[in-house]
């Protein structure tokens, strides 16, 4: 995904020079020292990327502040994402000098986990392949006699969580994003993208590396899940079995909000958090048919 270049008019931190006073400031005894404050014109995508996250203590608020965002920056289409987590860029002491920026790369580039639970820093080539050979041999059982695009399995098995697949899930629903940022914590992070206006069910957009599918147009009937997460995919394009840049959705990010409910008072009586049944459904025959497979695969290939 290419990056958005120039200027956005988004909440950023930046450092000011604040004169601070000794004594009498008649004396004339002063100093200047940094002071982190929050600005929003002349922002960047690498700035919002940088930034601990607008704070937002409510729902209501947090609506305000994307249609600041979504009205200033009119040349894109915005979508969601909510993560409990910040992750940021590697900072193994190789890195240690670069700041700290958000990415959020597809699962199927993601690290291994360690012994102790935590993230590797990196991923090899191989474990890359291995994956796509997998999503092949996947592709192969789910398809049968009807064959569809790549991306349309893709689709199923990320949003599903059958197998890591080189898509990102989103959604243009601000009140999904919040509810998965606040899922399993008092805390979280609510992030806006910038993307291309969709001119298909699967849109193709070359010039920008960008593939963005909309999941109501391509599941079956049968799949409730991504109707009501009224759920979208994005990744890189053409998709290959490698891990670039190009995959870092965060290119793409034009705002970053840190919610936080750790007073009860996020959600009021009229803006609630999107009920577990309706996020994951239950009688989802899309879910039941996959899940079986994903069976049939790992007793056939693992």
């Amino acid at each position: 995904m290419q990056p958005i270049e120039g200027k956005l008019f988004s909440p950023y931190q930046k450092n000011e020079a604040k004169v601070v006073f000794k004594g009498d400031f008649r004396d004339f005894n002063f100093e200047y020292q940094n002071e982190l404050v929050w600005k929003r014109l002349n922002a960047t995508v690498n700035r919002v990327r940088a930034n601990r996250g607008f704070p937002v203590k409510t729902f209501r608020e947090l609506v305000d502040e994307v249609a600041n965002v979504t009205l200033s920056n009119k040349s894109f289409e915005m979508y969601y994402r909510g993560q409990t987590k910040d992750y940021k860029n590697n900072q193994a002491i190789y890195y240690k000098a670069r700041t700290p920026k958000t990415i959020i790369y597809p699962s199927i580039c993601r690290p291994e986990r360690n012994e102790k639970g935590a993230l590797k820093h990196s991923i090899k080539k191989t474990q890359i392949n291995k994956r796509y050979e997998e999503l092949s041999k996947m592709i192969d059982l789910v398809s049968g006699k009807k064959s569809y695009f790549n991306e349309y399995y893709y689709s199923l098995f990320q949003h599903y969580d059958i197998l890591p697949t080189p898509l990102i899930d989103i959604t243009q629903s601000l009140r999904v994003a919040a509810t998965f940022a606040l899922k399993d914590s008092d805390k979280g992070y609510v992030y806006v993208f910038g993307l291309p206006y969709p001119n298909q069910s699967i849109s193709y957009y070359s010039d920008l590396g960008i593939v963005l599918i909309k999941l109501q147009n391509v599941v079956p009937v049968d799949a409730l899940r991504p109707r009501y997460q009224e759920g979208y995919l994005v990744g890189k394009y053409p998709i290959r079995p490698t891990k670039t840049n190009g995959d870092d959705l965060a290119n793409r990010m034009v705002a970053k909000f840190h919610v936080d409910n750790s007073d009860g008072k996020f959600w009021d009586r009229f803006f609630q958090p999107m009920p577990q049944e309706i996020l994951y459904p239950k009688g989802d025959k899309v879910e039941e048919s996959l899940i079986n497979i994903k069976r049939e695969f790992l007793k056939k290939y693992k």
